[in-house]
């Protein structure tokens, strides 16, 4: 072997060394470059360069099989992660993301065919700049013929601003001018023998893209067409499962509301063989149903009622009532209320009014207010068969307050009334002002027979004796339910009645004085009783109850001194003796100024600070007066609630 032929091997090997060891390529060159300072021949020159050359090769050889390698392993990646199940944009970005890291671009996008028109819409962007590239529209006729009937293939181009074939990048026009991109490649997305849309990368740049870059898109664009399938059926399957979910939820809330009206309309049952009046039965239902109540009779009178209902056109009434009487079927009245008809028998005996207290945002409570109507039907019904017996209750009532014969005639007429007084009952005497007649005697009709009552109109007033232990409660449900009624205000007057037929008189009488009282004193449209007026009620009761007078007034500084050994009423008395003054009072109770004063501020914590008001300082000083004289007439010193005047 010669020497040339020596060098020769030497340089070939140092080839393979460099190849080993992955040197970059000026290496190579350096090489080269030596054995033309050294003088080496020509041919040996031509030699070492044809065998950079081939190592060039091979070294770009073995770094696209890397890159590929690394291109595989990531759509590999991108492969398991799409198999997870997810919603469909989710699986979108997870796409375009995917897409643009791969290729390293400056934007992905992918643009989902309409199945119906065939238009393209961008759906996700990973890489945009401008906000009209989401929900970017692509028109079918802008496409080149046959792109989604025919399964198209995927496109490319360096440059579109440099080529001059009208296709698929005439239709990205304005999505790559709003973008500013010059190299576009995109691919198909493609399901068995369908094109679901396309997916599409790009650069900001001039680019060539290879055809390992082509290749890796179409595997993508595969793997993500299975992908978006799987996410559409997974919504259509969750969309099916909460539509199923739903029906089965109104399934159970129909049988749950099906089990409760039947438990409902049994109570209801119950109560009504218990005795239950209406008034009662509509509190209930306003209570339970939340809103007003209120019952109207086939005339378009006005019934009963229990809350808010607001007054009804009664020609829309009139038009909605015979509407719903003719089918059955509840109807909505102008302004959110309801009407239910009534009905026994094929008879039209009414119609329920429902008006919520809140707007109702779903469903009526159909079930409980059709238990309701059905059960205040029964009573209309009942209460239509008792009206024989009201009528002669009533004129036994308009006797006993106008009574001037013996008093055995009255003994035998009120017989049968004594077993009804064995209860507690309330005379109520109410005037409404400027109200129809027939308008307060159907009122009062209604009222009395609702409540087990008794009724009598005379002139401008109206009398009701009504089962009850609270005067005041019973007198200010009539004002206020009557005035409701009629649209005009009402005063009303009330007293307790005793037992025996004559005592129906006298508290008659009371109530009349009572509500002569109130119109006289400037209380017109109010109701009370006697023992609301104070001393004034004192005086205008039968029995004139002195005691009971004082401790209403008196009582909590009665109390108070009781259970503390105090001197508060001594005190209040000694105050009103020395008109008021905290210093002459220290002396009429040999006490000092002080006391006094602290002795008065607990005065105003028991009795409120309005009690040396005038009306209330007159009420308080008479109490002290009849205090004093039952104290000197009948003397008790071992009571705790008793005192010495100063």
């Amino acid at each position: 072997m010669t020497g040339e032929d020596s060098q020769t091997g030497t340089e070939v090997l140092h080839i393979l060394e460099l190849l080993a060891e992955e040197a970059p390529a000026h290496a190579y060159e350096q090489l080269v470059a030596r054995a033309r300072r050294s003088g080496a021949a020509p041919h040996r020159i031509d030699q070492l360069t044809h065998a950079k050359g081939l190592a060039l090769e091979v070294n770009a050889l073995f770094e696209r099989r890397r890159q590929r390698e690394a291109e595989l392993a990531a759509l590999v990646g991108t492969a398991l992660d799409l198999t997870a199940p997810s919603r469909l944009d989710a699986t979108l970005r997870l796409i375009t993301r995917r897409a643009r890291l791969l290729l390293n671009t400056d934007l992905a996008c992918t643009a989902l065919a309409d199945g119906t028109t065939g238009d393209l819409t961008v759906g996700t962007a990973d890489g945009a700049v401008s906000a009209r590239t989401a929900g970017h529209r692509i028109p079918a006729a802008a496409l080149a013929d046959g792109t989604l009937g025919e399964l198209p293939g995927p496109f490319w181009t360096a440059d579109h601003l440099a080529d001059d074939g009208a296709g698929h990048t005439d239709a990205l026009e304005d999505l790559l001018q709003a973008e500013s991109l010059h190299a576009v490649l995109g691919v198909p997305l493609r399901a068995g023998d369908r094109c679901l849309g396309f997916l599409y990368v790009a650069e900001r740049r001039t680019r060539h893209f290879t055809p390992d870059d082509v290749s890796l898109m179409c595997s993508l664009a595969d793997l993500s067409a299975v992908a978006i399938e799987t996410s559409r059926l997974l919504e259509t399957v969750q969309a099916a499962n909460t539509v199923l979910e739903d029906a089965g939820t109104r399934a159970r809330a129909g049988l749950s509301d099906a089990l409760q009206a039947k438990n409902l309309q049994d109570d209801l049952v119950r109560l009504v063989l218990e005795g239950i009046g209406m008034d009662e039965l509509l509190a209930r239902a306003a209570a339970e149903l939340g809103g007003g109540i209120s019952v109207w009779g086939p005339g378009g009178d006005r019934l009963a009622g229990h809350g808010h209902t607001p007054r009804p056109d009664s020609a829309e009434l009139e038009r909605v009532r015979l509407n719903a009487a003719a089918t059955g079927i509840a109807c909505p009245l102008t302004g959110g209320t309801l009407l239910v008809p009534l009905s026994v028998r094929s008879e039209d005996v009414g119609s329920l009014l429902f008006h919520p207290a809140e707007p109702a945002a779903g469903a009526w409570p159909g079930e409980q207010v059709l238990s309701y109507a059905r059960t205040v039907s029964l009573l209309l019904v009942m209460q239509r068969s008792t009206d024989v017996g009201g009528r002669a209750d009533d004129d036994l009532l308009e006797d006993l307050v106008t009574w001037d014969g013996p008093a055995e005639g009255l003994e035998r007429r009120s017989r049968r009334l004594a077993d009804r007084l064995e209860r507690p009952h309330v005379m109520v005497v109410a005037r409404p002002r400027n109200a129809a007649a027939d308008l307060v005697e159907s009122w009062a009709a209604g009222h009395a027979r609702r409540h087990r009552g008794m009724k009598t109109v005379q002139g401008d007033r109206l009398a009701l004796l009504l089962p009850g232990d609270d005067p005041a409660a019973c007198a200010a449900q009539v004002r206020a339910e009557l005035a409701e009624a009629t649209g005009a205000p009402v005063t009303a007057g009330a007293a307790r009645v005793a037992r025996g037929p004559d005592a129906v008189r006298r508290a008659h009488q009371e109530a009349v004085r009572c509500l002569d009282a109130l119109t006289a004193l400037g209380g017109a449209g109010r109701s009370a009783a006697a023992r609301d007026l104070g001393f004034i009620g004192m005086l205008l009761g039968d029995e004139h109850d002195a005691p009971g007078f004082v401790e209403r007034t008196l009582g909590p500084l009665l109390d108070h001194d009781a259970e503390r050994f105090g001197n508060l009423v001594e005190t209040l008395d000694g105050w009103f003796t020395a008109a008021g003054s905290p210093t002459r009072a220290g002396e009429i109770l040999y006490v000092h100024p002080n006391t006094v004063s602290r002795r008065l501020e607990r005065i105003t914590q028991l009795l409120g600070p309005d009690w040396q008001q005038p009306e209330r300082s007159l009420e308080l000083q008479l109490a002290l007066r009849l205090q004093r004289a039952r104290i000197f007439q009948s003397p008790a010193p071992d009571d705790p609630r008793s005192w010495e005047p100063a």
